[in-house]
This record gives structure tokens, C-alpha cells and sequence, in this order.
């Protein structure tokens, strides 16, 4: 299960020092902690992170964790930052920012990436028009590796996210700063309803494909 994985992953990012890919990259150091909060705008509330997946009806044996989504340029499909994990565990996780960082404790501190933060390479998506943006999204994974995303924070451009971008070789984790939402919100769970309809809408298609 890459859940397992990642959670020994993110407790190896802790004591990174510098560096990801190869020279030149941009790097994005984010990460999400216990001082966040999610926003139900529907029911007009606000919640501190870890109560917020307490109350949530999580499957048994799924873990939450923290991705981010790059939206603009001239992206037309699901694109996540990657994820540097150090050298000794194999250098860049080329598409591993799907399944993000999972939630935990590490050194007397809670949440994904904390205290020194996640490293991401950046670099690809320093230009275009429109400009790219970012978004952290938080989710729920199974066991079977199924993402849910239960909450998004709000979008921030490249260009706004400077102080937390920094050059490859450069990097020094015990002053940099890092980019952490303190706002989230609220991915509105399908009703009961809405997914009996979606499973009547899929036994329909499939005995059109079968009289076909």
C-alpha cells in the first residue's frame, strides 16, 4: 500500500538538507499543519484541521494526507507537483504528488510535511499565460489507493508564492520559510441520493452496452 510508504517517506523528509533533481530546479516548500482550519461555507462553520478528519466518515484503513494541484498554463489534465524524498530514498517520486503526503506526527509536531516542510519541484511551471497556480488539496486515500479530496485551500499564483520558491543547492530548511495554508474548504460529501442515482445511471449504461 503506497500510504505505508509515504508515511515513512514524509518522516525521511524532515532531515533533508539541499538539493532535488538537478541544478537549476525551482523548489516549492509547503506543507500543511495542525494550526489550519476547514470551512464548511454551507453550514457556516469553521474547524480546526484535526477535528475536521475526526468528524469525517473516513473507510477503515485510509489515512489523510496533502497534495498540491497545478492549475494554468496550458495544463488540460490532472497535474500534481512531484515529491522529493532525499537521495537515499531514490531522488524525485516522478508522479508520486498524486497521492500526496500522508498526515502524521513527526518530532513532537502534527500534519503532512511538518516542521521543515515538503519539497516539490517547481521549476516547469515558472512561466506561462495564463500563470499557474497552486492549490493544496487535502484527501482521504484507501487502501486501494483511492483518492477523496475533502477539502481544497484557495489558489496562489507562482509569482505569489516567491518567498516559499527557491533555487536548487540553495536551500537551507532551518531558516527558509513555507508556504502553509491556514484556510481551507470544504468538499461537500455525495449525499445518500446523489449515489443511488449515480449507480442507477451506471446499471443503465451497462445494459445499453449489453443489448449493443
Amino acid at each position: 500500500m503506497r500510504v505505508g510508504i509515504l508515511k515513512i517517506a514524509a518522516c525521511a523528509a524532515l532531515t533533508l538538507t539541499a538539493g532535488v533533481a538537478s541544478a537549476g530546479d525551482d523548489v516549492l516548500y509547503w506543507m500543511v499543519d495542525s494550526s489550519a482550519t476547514v470551512e464548511d461555507t454551507k453550514a457556516g462553520t469553521s474547524t480546526a484541521i484535526r477535528d475536521f478528519f475526526d468528524s469525517y466518515d473516513a473507510p477503515e484503513g485510509s489515512a489523510f494526507a496533502a497534495r498540491v494541484r497545478v492549475t494554468g498554463g496550458n495544463i488540460t489534465k490532472d497535474t500534481f507537483l512531484d515529491l522529493y524524498w532525499g537521495t537515499e530514498f531514490g531522488g524525485v517520486d516522478e508522479g508520486g504528488g498524486a497521492w500526496g503526503v500522508v498526515f502524521g506526527d513527526a518530532g513532537g509536531y502534527w500534519g503532512a510535511g511538518v516542521p521543515t516542510g515538503n519539497q516539490s519541484p517547481s521549476g516547469n511551471y515558472s512561466a506561462g499565460t495564463p500563470e499557474y497556480s497552486f492549490i493544496v488539496e487535502l484527501g482521504n486515500i484507501d487502501s486501494s489507493d483511492n483518492w477523496t479530496t475533502v477539502a481544497t485551500s484557495a489558489a496562489a499564483t507562482y509569482s505569489s508564492l516567491g518567498d516559499y520558491i527557491h533555487e536548487t543547492f540553495d536551500i537551507n530548511p532551518g531558516q527558509i520559510a513555507v508556504w502553509a495554508p491556514s484556510t481551507f474548504t470544504a468538499v461537500p460529501e455525495p449525499s445518500s441520493g446523489l449515489l443511488a442515482l449515480m449507480g442507477f445511471a451506471i446499471l443503465a449504461l451497462r445494459r445499453k452496452r449489453k443489448e449493443a
